[in-house]
């Protein structure tokens, strides 16, 4: 009998259900264990058993969310999406460590916009990353697109990241009217291996459940009904099993911690197992956009604007929520509108060399069914760029979309602007709005990105657009 209670005790141990280190705060788990179990893949790396680790200690540890709309709330209040539940469980859990929670989140944006303004998002010491750009990488094909790509470019910057966090991803249950072949985990999952990156299958974890038609994993009892596209964002109850399925993945982590199953395992994602050492080769064939460097949303456009004649800067949507600069085209006059940004070497001095000549601009500007026209964009001054006519009028919705156009540094500031003593090297930038007047009369210019492509990549410029419906980056912290 002693024997038994002796075996008994150590089995509590090794999952992390009795122990010196911690006291665990009391956790009721809504999804039955063989759906836990089949959610959970790739548990644990070396970077997530640090986590738990510095858990453990009593470390100040900064924990992160960055992907679309499933992340925030929809009808519910903010302390029921499943990050804000992970946070309050964390800080129950673990009361000496000081746990730091951001969510990055922003609506129906996708792993391009994360890629390329992941520095606004994320500040440099962040320790546990979630990634969560699934419903919004949707591939009908079963093929490798551009996003995958972009995807891939955001996990590489993620795990360079100073810190080397630990990186986690989402696969987000869709509604069950698409079917599973066109979830981003098909492909993705790949990358997951490759980079040996945990990954939470919310899909695998429930699909099951509802073709059963288990009580309480129907639609209406885990989703938010949307009178535009169904069932679509999770209600409470939904934000609670994504959440029993990270927490049952730390868990997990703990137990495999516990018993030493990896005493001895190393960061597979550097090649010679030293930080800043060479890294793998990307798995997917390379995306053109070689790194992000300027990420210019609503909130600082205006530091790079130095002409708005026929402008105003503001928000003019019901909610106030999308700013930017605004003009209208009236039939009684004739003035050009004309926007002018301008960005110079000095700015981005940092990232690139004086032979970097190949760089993607994409525009951000606001898309509507009411009252938007056209625009006229151009490039001067110390770079090129073909002239682009944009639309933006579309039907039924009003987001912010963007266009990429390739942009190349003139051959004098190429040579002169890297010490800074050429007046004419800023890239000048030039919006013109050519509506037609009347019902179509407004352009909207909510930002713009800069980045490097690879030199020749030029023409494949279309890939390097992306999503931000929102028209702005967010960075929330969950008290």
């Amino acid at each position: 009998m002693a024997a038994l209670h002796f075996i008994f005790l150590a089995a509590l141990l090794a999952f992390g259900l009795l122990g010196p280190r911690l006291v665990h705060c009391a956790f009721s788990f809504d999804l039955p264990t063989y759906a836990l179990r089949r959610s959970v893949q790739n548990c644990c790396n070396s970077r997530v058993l640090r986590i738990i680790q510095d858990l453990e200690a009593g470390k100040a540890l900064t924990i992160a969310v960055v992907g679309g709309s499933f992340s925030l709330p929809d009808r519910i209040s903010t302390d029921d999406v499943w990050f804000s539940q992970l946070a309050r469980y964390l800080r129950d859990t673990y009361p000496r460590a000081n746990i730091t929670a951001i969510n990055a989140a922003v609506g129906a944006s996708n792993a391009g916009f994360g890629y390329l303004c992941l520095s606004k998002m994320l500040p440099p010491e962040v320790d546990l990353v979630f990634l969560d750009y699934g419903p919004n990488v949707v591939n009908w094909s079963c093929d490798i697109t551009n996003q995958h790509q972009y995807y891939e470019q955001l996990i590489r910057r993620l795990l360079a990241y100073p810190g080397n966090p630990a990186v986690v991803a989402i696969e987000q249950l869709l509604p069950t009217q698409r079917p599973m072949y066109t979830y981003s985990e098909v492909t993705a999952s790949a990358l997951y291996r490759y980079y040996d990156m945990p990954y939470i299958s919310v899909s695998t974890g429930i699909y099951r459940l509802q073709a059963l038609n288990a009580s309480g994993f129907a639609e209406h009892e885990i989703r938010m009904p949307n009178p535009v596209w169904g069932y679509w964002h999770y209600n409470r109850r939904g934000h609670k099993l994504v959440l029993d399925m990270v927490v049952h993945m730390l868990r997990s982590a703990r137990a495999s911690e516990l018993a030493g199953i990896w005493p001895e395992q190393r960061d597979p994602f550097w090649a010679d197992q030293t930080p800043g050492g060479r890294t793998h080769s990307t798995l997917l064939p390379q995306h053109p956009v070689k790194q992000p460097l300027l990420c210019v949303m609503p909130e600082e456009l205006h530091t790079y604007v130095v002409s708005h004649a026929g402008w105003k800067y503001g928000a003019d949507d019901p909610n106030s929520r999308k700013y930017g600069y605004i003009s209208y085209r009236g039939q009684r006059s004739n003035a050009e509108k004309r926007l002018v940004m301008k960005w110079d070497r000095s700015a981005i001095a940092s990232k690139v060399g004086p032979e970097s000549s190949s760089f993607a601009l994409i525009l951000v500007y606001l898309a509507s069914y009411s009252g938007m026209g056209s625009a006229r964009l151009t490039c001067s001054g110390g770079c090129t760029c073909a002239a682009q006519t944009i639309d933006a009028t579309i039907a039924d919705f009003s987001l912010s979309k963007v266009r990429p156009v390739s942009v190349n540094l003139t051959p004098h500031q190429s040579t002169t602007a890297a010490a800074g003593s050429s007046a004419d090297a800023a890239c000048q930038v030039e919006v013109v709005n050519t509506s037609p007047g009347g019902k179509h009369s407004k352009f909207k210019v909510t930002g713009f990105v800069l980045a490097e492509m690879y030199p020749g990549t030029e023409k494949e410029i279309g890939k390097v657009a992306f999503m931000n419906h929102g028209g702005g980056v967010s960075q929330a912290t969950v008290k």
